[in-house]
């Protein structure tokens, strides 16, 4: 996919995955330890062509889910800032406070999921609850650490 097509909605979807990915990974200022793995980087370089690349999406797929992606992100974004995270920081939550958090995010990503049924097909559908569940598994161990 060339970055030609992705004009600035994609750069916006670029940073604001990228900046869920930072907010989550970053506690006592460690942004590439702690199971992230040697490859964050490269990884996550450029996130909507890894998105697409690891879904196999085809260019219609890609049309329809990319934005429905950024909502997410944008959603969870948006609560996690309600919870007082910020680029770099991660607030000291109490128990209860991290297992609301906890499933306000699991409803973003189902919310997300029902939507992505009617684009993907069954593999693809696996391979992203595979990927959702990988950045909730590190969110998870992420704010037990806090």
């Amino acid at each position: 996919m060339s970055r030609d097509c992705h004009a600035p909605f994609w750069s916006s979807l670029s940073a604001a995955i990228f900046a869920l990915l930072l907010v989550a990974a970053i506690s006592t200022g460690k942004a590439a330890a702690g199971g992230l793995g040697d490859d964050f980087w490269e990884k996550y370089d450029d996130i909507t062509d890894w998105i697409t690349l690891r879904l196999k999406l085809t260019p219609e797929q890609e049309e329809k889910a990319l934005p429905l992606m950024q909502k997410n992100f944008e959603l969870k974004l948006a609560i996690l800032e309600d919870y007082g995270f910020e680029r770099g920081k991660m607030p000291k939550l109490t128990r209860e406070q991290k297992e609301e958090l906890d499933a306000k995010i699991v409803a973003v990503r189902a919310a997300t999921r029902v939507e992505m049924v009617k684009i993907l097909n069954a593999e693809q559908l696996e391979e992203l609850k595979k990927i959702q569940q990988e950045y909730h598994d590190e969110f998870r161990r992420r704010l037990a650490e806090n």
